[in-house]
């Protein structure tokens, strides 16, 4: 199974445009959620265009209107401005950070109000650098973790300046308790382009809850047992 996976994955990189292929990994590692799934949001911002999109171009949340905002610095169309070339970075099609020392770009992400709960976030964003950080920052001081996605941070094929030098990276997120919303801001280093950002959220149930289900079934049991010997 994996060496067919990974032979696919392969191909799919030989196969892929010049620039970056959308949405790499199709929603978050095998074994997590799948999309769909309760409590799950997905949204994908396509940055490789010369007007940067507020709400997100493909996605489903049904807890809010997701958006996008610079937060810090100052970002160009890359058509319109060039790294020096000792730093790399050639024009392509995407959002150049022309802030020395780096800029800082931010999506929100509304989610159920149930306050009981745990929110995951599985992050990918398809940039010619990696971020300097990437971080989730609740509406009401939640606790951020991270969790391990078992993926690599894929490099496109080619030749430069859109193919070898696009990566797509991934992170997986935390936040605990569910907040009603949270930012993530992803800060990149100067002459960074950005192409494209996609978000996958669950809201779980903590593992306290679960401990309380199962000893309230076991009770319940006991108790059914006890009954059975009168």
């Amino acid at each position: 199974m994996n060496r067919i996976f990974w032979g696919a994955l392969a191909l799919a990189i030989v196969a892929a445009p010049a620039t970056f292929a959308e949405d790499y990994w199709g929603g978050p590692p095998e074994g997590t959620w799948e999309r769909g799934d309760p409590g799950t949001t997905w949204q994908n911002w396509h940055l490789c265009v010369n007007t940067l999109p507020d709400t997100p171009d493909e996605g489903n949340n049904p807890y809010g209107t997701p958006f996008f905002e610079i937060t810090s610095g100052t970002f160009e169309w890359a058509n319109n401005w060039e790294c020096p070339p000792e730093l790399g970075g050639f024009g392509e099609d995407g959002w150049h950070c022309t802030q020395e020392g780096g800029g800082v770009v931010s999506v929100w992400i509304p989610n159920t109000p149930d306050p009981l709960r745990i929110k995951k976030m599985f992050v990918q964003i398809t940039s010619t650098k990696a971020p300097s950080s990437v971080t989730p920052v609740g509406a009401g001081g939640e606790t951020a973790g991270t969790w391990p996605t078992g993926l690599p941070q894929i490099q496109w094929p080619g030749p430069a300046p859109f193919g070898g030098s696009w990566y797509t990276y991934n992170y997986g997120l935390s936040l605990e308790p569910n907040p009603v919303g949270e930012w993530i801001n992803i800060e990149v280093p100067y002459c960074t382009v950005i192409g494209e950002i996609v978000v996958d959220t669950i809201c779980v149930p903590e593992p306290s809850t679960f401990v309380l289900l199962g000893c309230g079934a076991i009770g319940l049991l006991f108790c059914a047992w006890r009954r059975w010997k009168r």
